[in-house]
């Protein structure tokens, strides 16, 4: 049955080592779908704050428009330059992109609504996390039962319910306390 549940164990580990490294390589590196050639070029404040807060949607691992070079980021870019052109505001073209590719594309989260979960859930977790780990603490340093030793000592001598014995004890701890005599008298002749 142990052999049975080691190989069982040993498949979910590597199932969920494969899915770990999956899940962590970049979409569009991993099947070679970026063309990440050419270079960023922003030409004034706006156009770095507006790039740095939307993020390129090809599929690069979350990086901004202000640091993606694949062929999308520059499509984007160009968008977005002639929008800056026509008098738009950042808060308007910013909008826009949200409506076209929803809220994922922004590099900051809004704080309003159902986004405050995003917000809101890792403190949570974080709380939640220093609980658990505070109650498994306390039940490791907790003792087990009555009586100053944390435990009921093993009750094998005899004792009432509830009582430990303390003559099992004792006598095993003076018959170490011979045998730990004995080896020391021993080097000591030596």
């Amino acid at each position: 049955m142990s052999n049975r549940r080691n190989l069982i164990r040993s498949v979910l580990l590597v199932f969920a080592v494969a899915g770990a490294v999956w899940t962590f390589r970049p979409p569009g590196e991993a099947f070679g779908q970026m063309d990440r050639s050419g270079i960023v070029g922003i030409q004034n404040d706006i156009e770095r704050q507006l790039f740095w807060s939307l993020l390129c949607t090809c599929g690069c691992p979350r990086e901004t428009l202000g640091t993606c070079t694949c062929g999308f980021g520059h499509q984007r870019r160009e968008e977005l330059r002639e929008e800056l052109s026509a008098g738009k505001g950042i808060e308007t073209i910013k909008a826009d992109y949200v409506k076209r590719f929803g809220t994922v594309a922004l590099a900051v989260p809004p704080n309003t609504g159902s986004q405050r979960w995003v917000w809101i859930a890792p403190l949570m977790a974080i709380a939640l996390g220093a609980g658990v780990v505070g109650f498994v603490l306390r039940r490791w340093v907790k003792p087990s039962g009555p009586g100053p030793g944390g435990g009921n000592g093993g009750d094998s001598g005899g004792g009432s319910k509830g009582k430990p014995s303390k003559e099992p004890k004792r006598a095993d701890e003076n018959k170490y306390d011979d045998k730990l005599d004995e080896e020391l008298k021993a080097l000591d002749r030596e």
